[in-house]
């Protein structure tokens, strides 16, 4: 670890994982927003790397497009105390991010929310596609239930293969832009095979036609409701 690296340690809550991210001060100390001592308030501290760690292998963040280092160390320092915490737009991905690059931003949100949005989209696109938006919203037979669930195989092949490409390409230590990027070629072409298999040439076109519609639209809600820059 280095002065003002963006570092992050693997957490559970029950069978979740997940990351929480601080700032390497250089000094043998990490500025982090976490729950205060009397376990209710969330403020931004500054701890020990110990303290940080708890006994967890700290892993250093590879980002792009990040300030000078003596700008995020007086910007995390200058930050500690702060009060607040809101888990889709300002948690401790939100806040460490922000002091390394200026962008309040969490992966692990945008993550989370697209697959929501795709998976949703992609349902109610498919079922539309089999029995028109009126059908859909009015509800299905038990029989075409049955077939509209077949029709979301290419969206659970494509969430799959571009979730498990992600974290791969992270693991290979790509940063995040690099690892979406690929992970979304990767989804697009397990998609378009799922719906190959589903549908023929007619049902991979199809799928992939959602899928690409489906990345629009969830790029849209990130922006537009889970960023804080």
């Amino acid at each position: 670890m280095a002065k003002a690296d963006l570092i992050s340690i693997v957490c559970m809550r029950g069978i979740v994982s997940y990351h929480h991210y601080g700032i390497d001060i250089g000094d043998g100390t990490v500025v982090h927003l976490a729950t205060g001592s009397d376990r209710q308030t969330m403020s931004v501290q500054r701890v020990s790397v110990e303290e940080f760690a708890k006994g967890a292998d700290v892993s250093v963040e590879v980002v792009t497009d990040e300030l000078a280092p003596d700008e995020v160390i007086e910007r995390s320092l200058a930050a500690v105390g702060n009060v607040g915490y809101d888990l889709m737009i300002g948690n401790c991905e939100h806040f460490a991010r922000k002091m390394k690059t200026g962008k309040g931003q969490s992966h692990q949100v945008d993550m989370c929310v697209s697959s929501i949005v795709r998976a949703a989209f992609s349902g109610f696109a498919s079922a539309s596609r089999k029995y028109g938006i009126a059908g859909s919203l009015a509800g299905l037979s038990q029989s075409k239930v049955l077939i509209a669930a077949g029709s979301l195989v290419p969206t659970v092949v494509g969430e799959t293969a571009r979730n498990g490409s992600y974290y791969a390409a992270r693991k290979l230590k790509m940063t995040h832009e690099e690892a979406d990027r690929s992970s979304r070629s990767v989804g697009h072409a397990a998609c378009a095979i799922g719906g190959f298999v589903v549908g023929g040439p007619a049902g991979s076109a199809g799928a992939l036609a959602i899928s690409l519609a489906a990345d629009r639209l969830s790029d849209a809600i990130q922006k537009k409701f889970f960023s804080r820059d």
